[in-house]
């Protein structure tokens, strides 16, 4: 691989789309998106992550009309943009390569193969996505009658006449009062997170994300019946089927106009509006690093603010305000990102796993202190006179290599934190115990099992192999809310939970495919499994807290 690396990075930098203007090159990603997003009827949020390799190497902010952003679709040459998706896609699997994740293995001079590192951490990579997408944000279906606007999409498509989503203002508001808890995601803050960042309050923050879901929702209407008006009409390759579906892919609206669109629908104050935008909107000279953080919802050239409707909804979670703070070295600074992690998001994560707990009937006691350290959760089962010692870490889910390895960490210091109780004496143990829960009989045996709790995954195999080899139980609030009403006595908990995540497996489809990156006299084939139909775990109510 060290010999490769510097062909594929000369292979990517010497690329001709990286020195074109940004918008030809955001177009083609909002139109491929936007098909996808047609073709399987959800937002295809792991597309958007090579692109931003892409994106935080271009320099070319300047205005581009619609036909000229065409112009470079018909033009573009595809082994261009092969060459550069590879490169793109080789950029996240390199890192994983050199954490020994994945294996690669130089075949011959012309060809070299990527695989799992083994079958247990492919194991642990299901594993993981699982949970992680049952803590992702879901935009539940909200029921409306759309058939008068929708007669109007079909009359002015089939006069030839441009549809403007805009124009239906009365629908876009009809969506936004219908949708005030429509976007359903962990409260991983507290309401006075928001209040201390500069927003007025976190009412404000979450009507602003619902007029941007609303607003990019009309557009994802009227693209679904365009396409439907094409199809029926076999105009999908002719001019007309380009003429209607200019804008809609990629969104246009003037800064003034979207913020006035916004502030009429919310009420919202400029400053939480502005201030919403500080960490959702992007522009030239601030798409430094992207690949660390997230794919931008918004973007900022000239007067106008250009965005991709397909993948709004799914870049607009509180997990991307918090990574958009904690990747950024002056907004880190700004806001004190260290401090807020324990004076808000730990206890808020606390928190919700107590309720968890104490609704399905075991007794809990946060913050126990121990020579040596600190427990942060004590739960009991007064059936089965068991103890479970929890430590937990308020983590974000992982988009790069450099955030798994942080994950990595953070789950190595819980179990530090956990082996250090282990190793009290256990008169000291019982003590403990006792003092936090007075009903435990400290003359019986008392069964101790423990758990590391995060906001949502656990990280890579290193991590997942960790708790395994020291007998913790993996947790987040999603796996207590649907596993603990499974569990007559506390000690089920650890069997219930691999029970859980086998059953999702066969819920999901889980499918293999072979990648393939042809380079310039060499070609790399990845296997890569992948995960389909999480849709289902919503219908089935698995999803969120």
């Amino acid at each position: 691989m060290k010999i490769l690396e510097p062909q594929i990075d000369k292979l990517f930098d010497d690329n001709p789309i990286l020195r074109q203007p940004f918008l030809h090159v955001y177009n083609h990603f909002c139109q491929v998106a936007t098909f996808q997003f047609i073709q399987e009827k959800q937002a295809p949020h792991s597309f958007a992550i090579p692109y931003t390799f892409v994106f935080e190497r271009m320099n070319d902010f300047s205005p581009q009309s619609p036909e000229s952003c065409d112009d470079f679709l018909r033009k573009l040459n595809p082994d261009d943009f092969k060459n550069l998706f590879a490169c793109a896609n080789l950029n996240i699997v390199i890192p994983f390569i050199r954490s020994k994740i994945y294996r690669f293995t130089r075949e011959s001079s012309e060809k070299s193969t990527i695989d799992y590192a083994d079958e247990i951490t492919l194991k642990h990579e299901i594993n993981d996505i699982i949970v992680t997408h049952l803590s992702l944000p879901v935009i539940s279906n909200q029921a409306h009658d759309s058939r008068p606007w929708l007669k109007s999409v079909v009359n002015r498509l089939k006069t030839n006449k441009p549809v403007n989503p805009t124009f239906y203002f009365d629908y876009i508001s009809e969506q936004y009062k219908a949708s005030e808890n429509a976007f359903i995601e962990a409260d991983i803050i507290p309401p006075d997170f928001y209040t201390q960042i500069g927003f007025s309050s976190a009412d404000a923050f979450k009507k602003i994300r619902n007029a941007f879901i609303c607003i990019g929702q009309i557009y994802n209407d009227i693209t679904f019946i365009v396409y439907k008006y094409l199809e029926v009409n076999e105009l999908k390759d002719s001019g007309d089927g380009d003429h209607h579906l200019q804008g809609l892919g990629m969104a246009r609206l003037g800064a003034a106009e979207l913020k006035f669109l916004v502030q009429k629908l919310t009420g919202v104050a400029e400053s939480d509006y502005d201030k919403f935008s500080e960490f959702f909107f992007c522009g030239e000279g601030k798409n430094g690093s992207l690949s660390l953080k997230f794919m931008p919802p918004f973007w900022s050239i000239s007067d106008d603010v250009y965005f991709c409707p397909a993948l709004v909804p799914t870049l607009l979670g509180t997990r991307n305000l918090l990574i958009s703070i904690l990747i950024d070295d002056d907004k880190n600074t700004k806001y004190n990102y260290d401090g807020l992690i324990s004076h808000f998001f730990e206890p808020e994560l606390l928190r919700r796993a107590q309720r968890h707990f104490e609704s399905n009937g075991f007794y809990t006691y946060l913050e126990c202190d121990f020579t040596g350290g600190e427990i942060d959760l004590l739960v009991f089962c007064n059936k089965f006179n068991t103890v479970m010692t929890v430590q937990a870490k308020a983590t974000l889910y992982p988009e790069s290599a450099r955030m798994v390895r942080r994950l990595d960490d953070r789950i190595r210091e819980a179990v530090e934190q956990t082996k250090r109780f282990d190793k009290l004496e256990p008169k000291e143990k019982t003590s403990l115990f006792k003092k936090s829960f007075p009903s435990l009989d400290d003359s019986a045996q008392i069964n101790h099992i423990r758990a590391v709790l995060t906001n949502s995954s656990f990280g890579s195999t290193f991590s997942w192999q960790l708790l395994e080899s020291n007998k913790i139980t993996p947790i987040n609030c999603n796996l207590l809310k649907n596993v603990l009403p499974c569990c007559n006595v506390l000690t089920e908990l650890p069997e219930q939970i691999e029970a859980f995540i086998a059953k999702i497996k066969s819920e999901i489809e889980i499918t293999e495919e072979q990648k393939v990156f042809s380079l310039p006299g060499h070609t790399i084939y990845q296997r890569h499994v992948e995960t389909h139909r999480m849709k289902n775990l919503y219908d089935a109510k698995y999803w969120g807290e």
